[in-house]
């Protein structure tokens, strides 16, 4: 085995146990007065609130898209209100009637946290074996140079609430964190996930 493939292959084993210690997304309760919910909401309007059109859109189809697997009608609420990061609540409640939705959930990303770590490229001895030919330009060259490797770590704070659309009443309200992902359309992947997973846990969906 070549020096090449060995430190290949040491890369791919670290990065597999950094992935092993990285924390599952962490739900806290921190509302429930569902208790005299007669039955699971059926119909869901889905509203985020980002710091920009494009993450309130991409948070928005994902939830809409979990409830859906999990057999639950919902309608991303830029579809009804258009996209724009603030809305009054007169205009989050017509556009909870205009599709008759019994329920209301409302996500906003309370902070971002991002971490950026630089790893050196490392310099690997190169080898030339037998007749593999393809190795002759490394042989020739003597060393191989990485680049740089940029590593991004993104940790989202989100806090979920959940209304009855017809008395306005909030429900449920929890704080779900996603820990060091690559890119933010992992952590808004995780978050969706586990939204739905706890309002499927709670019996406030089918």
């Amino acid at each position: 085995m070549t020096k090449v493939r060995s430190a290949f292959l040491f890369s791919l084993g670290a990065l597999f146990a950094v992935a092993a210690c990285v924390p599952q997304t962490e739900v806290i309760k921190l509302y429930d007065e569902s208790a005299g919910l007669d039955k699971p909401y059926e119909r869901v309007l889905v509203i985020s609130v980002a710091g920009d059109t494009g993450t309130r859109r991409r948070l928005e189809e994902l939830i809409a898209a979990n409830l859906e697997t999990a057999e639950v009608s919902a309608i991303a609420g830029y579809t009804q209100t258009g996209l724009k990061t603030t809305m009054l609540q007169e205009e989050i409640d017509a556009a909870a009637r205009n599709a008759n939705a019994d329920a209301i959930l409302i996500t906003h990303i309370a902070s971002v946290d991002t971490r950026v770590t630089i790893e050196p490229g490392a310099s690997i001895l190169a080898e030339c074996q037998g007749d593999q030919t393809m190795h002759y330009s490394l042989y020739e060259q003597g060393e191989l140079k990485q680049d740089d490797s940029i590593h991004l770590a993104h940790t989202v704070v989100a806090v979920t609430n959940l209304y009855d659309s017809q008395s306005g009443q909030r429900l449920w309200t929890i704080q779900s964190t996603c820990f060091e992902k690559a890119s933010m359309d992992e952590v808004l992947q995780e978050e969706a996930k586990a939204i739905v997973r706890q309002l499927q846990i709670d019996n406030l969906v089918s």
